[in-house]
């Protein structure tokens, strides 16, 4: 089992972060808040790149797997990337590919993106289209006329949908095989999101080394404070310690391992608490700076609380973790089941 990322896969993420280095700054996130919208600038972009699409038949300008997917995901997280990036990339490309491929050249769907959710609570209204994912069947939802709620993240425009408005709403595809490919679905969102919660939690680390590298109290920077130190350290061991679980993950899923669910869910539990960390402890390092908006680190210490519960909550995912270990355990094995009731 070989984890290293090969040359193109490394490419690639090298490709995304040139990228969003320059389309993606914080005048461009800031933009993004203010209108709820993705700039058309930044999605065609990174469609151009083949992110978008990396999941869709290679025909169409895919042919990758979670692989490279996670990787460039990361790359998205740490330039605070607005749009409904997972949602589109992770969820809607490979269902339409695999259960209503038509549609994938259907621009008046495609154009500007797609979001999904598995509840009446929608992200990126501004998307224009969602998926709802149902127990054995997919919806194609309208967003048109949906009110934006008030949210952290003002750049997910986040809405909520009537029930009549999802019964009403088209039926890409239903039946017990649809189960399947919903559920694979939902862990490649929770390891996406995992992969991005890692890339915001890692800039939000180098912000806050720059800020506490500068920022002085009693003629010496705070940085060189020891539980400065510590703080920040702890935060980059979590993140650290995160990532090959999220790499782990991306092998089980690009390659159909029967533990794959398991392990995505592993890396969102990983990601959510790294991401915990480092937010408590750059705001901390901040002081009352970190909360205003014309710091940079608001961008990201709003998006890290936001996605959290995004697609599975730390609680959500650790029981699923702890149930499916559970499956193993017999009571010919006591001492193991001790030590996983305790």
């Amino acid at each position: 089992m070989r984890f290293a990322p090969t040359e193109e896969q490394i490419a690639f993420a090298e490709a995304t972060r040139s990228f969003v280095s320059r389309e993606c700054r914080p005048d461009v996130v800031r933009t993004a808040w203010a209108t709820g919208r993705t700039p058309a600038a930044l999605w065609d972009g990174l469609d151009g790149l083949g992110l978008l699409t990396l999941l869709a038949p290679e025909e169409l300008g895919g042919g990758g797997s979670e692989l490279e997917l996670t990787s460039a995901f990361e790359e998205l997280g740490r330039a605070a990337a607005p749009g409904p990036v997972v949602e589109h990339a992770a969820v809607a490309v490979p269902l339409l590919a695999a259960l209503a491929p038509d549609r994938l050249t259907d621009s008046a769907v495609m154009s500007g993106g797609l979001t999904a959710t598995v509840s009446d609570v929608v992200p990126h209204l501004g998307a224009g289209h969602a998926l709802v994912l149902e127990p054995d069947r997919i919806r194609l939802v309208d967003l048109n006329g949906i009110e934006p709620r008030e949210s952290m993240d003002s750049s997910r425009m986040v809405g909520r949908l009537d029930r009549s408005r999802i019964d009403a709403a088209e039926v890409l595809a239903q039946g017990p095989g649809v189960t399947v490919h919903i559920a694979h679905a939902e862990d490649r969102a929770a390891l996406t999101t995992a992969s991005f919660l890692l890339g915001l939690s890692a800039r939000a680390i180098e912000i806050t080394v720059e800020y506490t590298s500068s920022r002085k109290q009693f003629g010496t920077p705070i940085g060189t404070f020891q539980a400065v130190k510590h703080h920040l350290a702890n935060a980059h061991i979590a993140v650290e310690m995160a990532r090959p679980v999220a790499e782990a993950a991306a092998w089980s899923m690009a390659t159909g391992a029967d533990d794959s669910r398991r392990v995505c869910s592993m890396a969102k539990v990983m990601a959510n608490k790294a991401a915990r960390t480092t937010a408590k402890a750059a705001l901390q390092c901040h002081g009352a700076i970190g909360y205003t908006m014309e710091a940079d680190l608001h961008l990201y210490l709003m998006r890290i609380w936001s996605l959290l519960n995004a697609w599975g909550t730390t609680e959500f995912h650790s029981d699923r973790v702890f149930d499916s270990v559970g499956e193993v355990v017999t009571d010919a094995n006591p001492s193991r089941q001790a030590i996983l009731v305790g």
